[in-house]
């Protein structure tokens, strides 16, 4: 497999020179969409190029996210190989990455793509091109093995994942996906990930103007009240493959947000399965109103519609444990088998039937360096195991029965 470690950078670092931002109000994917196309054809896939308005219900569908943001020029991609009618894994990732945050603490230009000291520096480079770089150098990896397949493999490049909740694997929901299983390449840790908490926004927007310091002051009486509701939280993560999760002890957080129309109070939180979303709503509304006394009907109150849904996947299911052994053979250690915190991987599992784990392969969750923070970077001995675990499942479900 040695020899398809160089294409597999390669095909990272120029994909980190297309910039392919999304946000509220569209999104840049197209041109990085159209190479993947270009790409996929040329390695002999089947492939399919389709627009959000070509598919029937997506903008008045209940979980699309922005119905009225620009879709023009941002297709989905697919490429099958193997029979059209056999049985069927999924493939894949977003293309989208978050807008540059903190441009100043960049130290490299963000589409450069740069390589140095044994990593990939670039907006993107963890989440979530290496999931398009791996999905082509599998489609490589396959085609030069000459099997004869006896499985569909199908590979999808989504857009509008950072800032579209489920808008990504909706849009091929609705176009009528069907497979076994899915692996969605992205996430962090080399944790494979089961499942994911539920969960949106609330919103806090002056109704007037007020001063810097009675808004920090705001924040910081909410951060108070967030820590305690967290804790009050704790003992409901105590179930199988929750106890684990990240959010465990901050399932309620906050933050101050300056946006162009002013500035705006972030709460963003995570649900669990079963919790009923009234009551939730009306626990996190006490807590506000208790933090900020008479002074919440300063601000006006919203939730970011739709919400995340709680989704599990059987740890059972053979993706699982074709995953759990090709990490367990590629990195010398037991593979962790737990959940992500909101991903819209849901839509799959919970709408389509498709039981759906993701994986990634970035070991940094926050700091410089991180996905959605300056220098997001991807070390190379990362990427190439993370390549490695991912085939290694794909073809344990190849040549399964």
């Amino acid at each position: 497999m040695r020899c398809y470690k160089e294409p597999l950078i390669d095909r990272l670092r120029q994909f980190i020179r297309i910039p392919s931002r999304s946000s509220s109000s569209g999104g840049e994917e197209g041109v990085l969409q159209q190479l993947m196309a270009s790409e996929m054809s040329r390695l002999g896939a089947r492939v399919s190029v389709f627009g959000a308005s070509e598919v029937s219900g997506f903008k008045t569908h209940p979980l699309c996210h922005g119905p009225k943001r620009n879709y023009d020029g941002r297709p989905t991609v697919t490429g099958e190989i193997g029979p059209m009618d056999g049985p069927s894994l999924l493939v894949l990732a977003h293309s989208d990455t978050v807008q540059i945050f903190q441009p100043d603490l960049w130290t490299v230009d963000p589409f450069s793509g740069e390589l140095r000291d044994g990593s990939i520096y670039g907006l993107g480079a963890s989440d979530d091109k290496w999931g398009l770089a791996s999905m082509l150098t599998m489609i490589q990896a396959v085609r030069d093995s000459g099997l004869a397949l006896r499985k569909r493999i199908i590979f999808a490049s989504t857009i509008d994942e950072e800032n579209g909740v489920g808008n990504g694997p909706l849009l091929l929901h609705l176009r009528g996906m069907q497979a076994e299983a899915a692996l969605y390449l992205d996430g962090a840790n080399m944790e494979i990930n089961i499942g994911c908490l539920g969960g949106s926004n609330f919103y806090l927007d002056p109704i007037e103007t007020l001063s810097s310091e009675r808004i920090s002051s705001d924040v910081a009486c909410l951060a108070d009240a967030c820590t305690r509701f967290s804790k009050q939280r704790m003992p409901l993560f105590q179930i199988p493959f929750y106890d684990r999760n990240a959010a465990y002890d901050c399932s309620v957080q906050v933050r101050l947000d300056r946006t162009d129309s002013g500035p705006r109070i972030i709460m963003p939180f995570y649900t669990l399965p079963d919790e009923d979303a009234a009551d939730f709503r009306s626990e996190l509304e006490k807590v506000v109103k208790g933090a900020l006394n008479n002074q919440a009907s300063d601000y006006r109150g919203s939730y970011r519609q739709p919400w995340f849904e709680a989704a599990l996947v059987s740890p059972e299911t053979p993706l699982v444990k074709y995953l759990s052994a090709s990490h367990s053979q590629v990195l010398g250690d037991p593979a962790k088998v737990t959940t992500i915190s909101k991903q819209d991987s849901f839509v799959l599992t919970n709408h389509s039937g498709i039981p759906t784990v993701s994986f990634g392969c970035t070991r940094r969750f926050s700091g410089s360096g991180a996905y959605h923070c300056p220098d997001e970077r991807l070390d190379v001995d990362e990427l190439w195991d993370g390549f490695q675990i991912t085939y290694g499942a794909l073809c344990r479900w190849l040549e399964a029965d």
